[in-house]
């Protein structure tokens, strides 16, 4: 953002439609200036200290409140604990800043054409359709809007129950449709994928435009329960939104029997 424009935010007026709260990303009283249309504030409300947006703020809220019982009362906290094992599906941002670099804390983007396990530019990729961990390796895995990208998503979702430790805690954001049926995008038969409706692409920092596969409903909570988890979901209420700026958000907990 360019000096001009992030000061603007800084006027009287658009302190009006800003909100000061406490980030559960950086551990900061801050403001969160909302850049955009109300129906998209899921992606912004931007803390001025980390960058975090409502939904990385919602998912960090999440972790902390199913690892309260660890003794761990902000992200940094992971970093003392070297017997907590940490996968995250992305290499950078806000909520992997918070959390440090350190060996028992892998991050990971996904590369066409990269195997998992291997390295590009000095990043690990992985795919979750076919993770290079051992079995058990995680106390928890996040991820942030990567499943409706995977061609076959169950199988990215048997991948992190089978790297998860019993109990382990797979903490994720998906696009979900309340109270509908989980849609297919593509049919894929021998490798070959025909879209059935117009091609739908989601930003990525990486990629680029990258292809949206399925639109998740409620049945996947029973896929998911099925293969060996427990479910939750987290919607953010009006007191998260007002203290945290959680704005508009819900985040998928999944915890391994």
């Amino acid at each position: 953002m360019k000096i001009a424009t992030f000061l603007k935010f800084f006027r009287p007026k658009y302190l009006i439609r800003n909100r000061f709260g406490f980030c559960p990303v950086c551990g900061h009283r801050s403001l969160f200036l909302l850049t955009d249309t109300i129906d998209k504030i899921r992606n912004h409300a931007i803390c001025v200290r980390c960058g975090s947006v409502s939904r990385h703020r919602h998912v960090a809220l999440t972790i902390l409140k199913k690892f309260k019982y660890k003794n761990i009362r902000k992200l940094s906290d992971f970093g003392k604990r070297i017997d907590l094992a940490v996968f995250n599906s992305i290499s950078f941002g806000p909520i992997v800043k918070a959390m440090g670099r350190h060996p028992h804390i892998v991050c990971s983007e996904y590369f066409d054409s990269v195997k998992s396990g291997d390295f590009k530019g000095g990043v690990l990729c992985e795919n979750f359709e076919d993770l290079s961990f051992e079995n058990e390796t995680f106390d928890l895995v996040i991820s942030e809007d990567v499943f409706e990208h995977l061609k076959d998503y169950k199988k990215g979702f048997l991948e992190v129950l089978r790297v998860l430790k019993k109990g382990g805690i797979h903490v994720f954001s998906i696009p979900f449709y309340f109270g509908k049926r989980t849609k297919n995008l593509f049919e894929i038969k021998n490798g070959i994928e025909t879209p059935l409706g117009e091609i739908e692409y989601h930003g990525d920092p990486v990629r680029g435009m990258i292809t949206t596969y399925t639109h998740f409903g409620e049945d996947v909570k029973e896929f998911l329960n099925d293969i060996g988890f427990d479910v939750e979901v987290d919607i953010a209420n009006a007191s998260n939104q007002r203290r945290f700026g959680t704005y508009d958000c819900f985040t998928f907990v999944t915890t391994k029997r």
